[in-house]
C-alpha cells in the first residue's frame, strides 16, 4: 500500500521570517489537502530536502508530491531538484530511485506562470500608482432595508454565533431568500471570502451559468456564453448551461452558479482537467437532481467556495452573496 507525502522546497534562507512564511504556507496546504505536508529548502537552512527526502523514505512513505516554492524554473529546478532524482517533467507521476530507494515522484510547476500569482503581484504594485478609481465600478442602486437586515443580523448571530463577512454573507442569503432555515445550510471555506476579495479587487471576471444570475452581478465583467452554447452541447451531449461555462472558463474566474446544477459539475469538470485556477465558487443551484451531489463534490474538492447545501438554493441567493462581496471589495 502506497504512503504519499508532499514535500514543499524552497530556495532556503537564514533569515528566520523566511522560513515562518513558508511555514504557514506549508501548514495551509495540509490542512486544505489532509496529507502530511514537510517543509524544506534547497540551501542555507535546514531541513534540506534531500535528507528529508532519505529520511521519510527509511519511514516507509513511496510517494512524493514535490510542491516547489520557485518562482521560475532556473537551476536550482531543473538541476538541483529534479536532476537528483532522475525527473523531468512537471504533472506526471515518474518511477526514480534515491539512494537506492525505488520512490515515485510528481513535481508542480514553479509559480510565475499561474495566473493568480501574476494578479497577486499585480494588485500589490498596483497600490503604488492608484488613485481614487471607484468610477470604473458598478454602484448598487437598490436601497437596502436597514430595518430588515438588523433583524436578520440579530436572529443569525443568536443562532449561529458569527460574525464580521461571514454574518454578512449568510444574512444577505437569508434577506434574499426570506426563509431564516438558509442560514443553517450555508458552507464558507475558510480562504474564501479573503480569496474572492482579492479577486474582486485585482478586476477579475465573473461568469454566470444563467442569465438571470447575470442581470444582478453588480460587477462590471459579467460574461455569460448561455447564447452561443447550442453547438458545443449537442456536440458533447451536455446542457447548454454547462456548455457555456465550458465556453467561458478558459482563464481564472470568480463563477457564480444559481440556477443550474449541470453548470457546477462542469465547473468542477474543467477546474479538473486543465488544473484552472479559479479563485472563487458562489454554488446555490436548487433541485432534487444533481444539486445537491455536485455542491457536496465542491466542497470536498477544497476549491475557495460558498455554498447553499441540500436542496434549498436559487439565483437570487447566489447574486445577494456576490454582490456583498463586490461591496467590500469596492470600499
Amino acid at each position: 500500500m502506497k504512503k504519499s507525502a508532499i514535500i514543499m522546497i524552497t530556495h532556503g534562507s537564514r533569515r528566520h521570517a523566511f522560513v515562518e512564511d513558508m511555514q504557514k504556507l506549508a501548514t495551509y496546504l495540509e490542512g486544505k489537502l489532509e496529507v502530511p505536508v514537510f517543509l524544506s529548502h534547497n540551501e542555507y537552512t535546514e531541513p534540506n530536502w534531500r535528507n528529508l527526502l532519505l529520511d521519510l523514505t527509511e519511514k516507509g512513505y513511496d510517494h512524493f508530491v514535490f510542491a516547489l516554492a520557485f518562482l521560475g524554473r532556473g537551476n536550482h529546478v531543473a538541476k538541483d531538484i529534479m536532476g537528483e532524482v532522475g525527473a523531468s517533467e512537471f504533472y506526471q507521476w515518474t518511477k526514480a530511485k534515491y539512494k537506492d530507494k525505488e520512490i515515485n515522484v510528481y513535481f508542480t510547476r514553479p509559480l510565475a506562470d499561474s495566473e493568480l500569482v501574476k494578479l497577486a503581484l499585480f494588485y500589490r504594485v498596483k497600490n503604488a500608482f492608484d488613485t481614487d478609481e471607484r468610477q470604473e465600478y458598478i454602484e448598487d442602486p437598490e436601497e437596502i432595508e436597514e430595518r430588515t437586515m438588523s433583524i436578520i443580523r440579530k436572529k443569525v448571530k443568536e443562532d449561529l454565533g458569527v460574525d464580521g463577512e461571514e454574518l454578512e454573507i449568510i444574512s444577505r442569503a437569508v434577506y434574499a431568500s426570506g426563509n431564516f432555515e438558509i442560514s443553517k445550510q450555508v458552507y464558507i471555506s475558510p480562504d474564501a471570502i479573503n480569496s474572492g476579495i482579492e479577486a474582486l479587487k485585482a478586476q477579475l471576471p465573473i461568469l454566470t451559468d444563467v442569465k438571470m444570475v447575470m442581470a444582478g452581478v453588480r460587477w462590471k465583467k459579467v460574461e455569460n456564453y448561455l447564447d452561443s452554447s447550442g453547438e458545443l452541447a449537442k456536440k458533447l451531449g451536455i446542457t447548454r448551461t454547462a456548455a457555456s461555462i465550458r465556453i467561458g472558463l478558459t482563464s481564472p474566474k470568480i463563477v457564480v452558479i444559481g440556477n443550474a446544477p449541470t453548470a457546477l459539475v462542469e465547473t468542477l469538470r474543467v477546474q479538473k482537467e486543465k488544473l484552472l485556477e479559479i479563485p472563487l465558487v458562489v454554488a446555490s443551484p436548487p433541485g432534487f437532481t444533481n444539486a445537491v451531489e455536485s455542491k457536496e463534490e465542491l466542497i470536498k474538492s477544497g476549491l475557495p467556495a460558498i455554498v447553499i447545501k441540500g436542496t434549498y438554493g436559487g439565483s437570487s441567493i447566489a447574486v445577494a452573496i456576490i454582490n456583498e462581496l463586490i461591496r467590500v471589495a469596492m470600499r
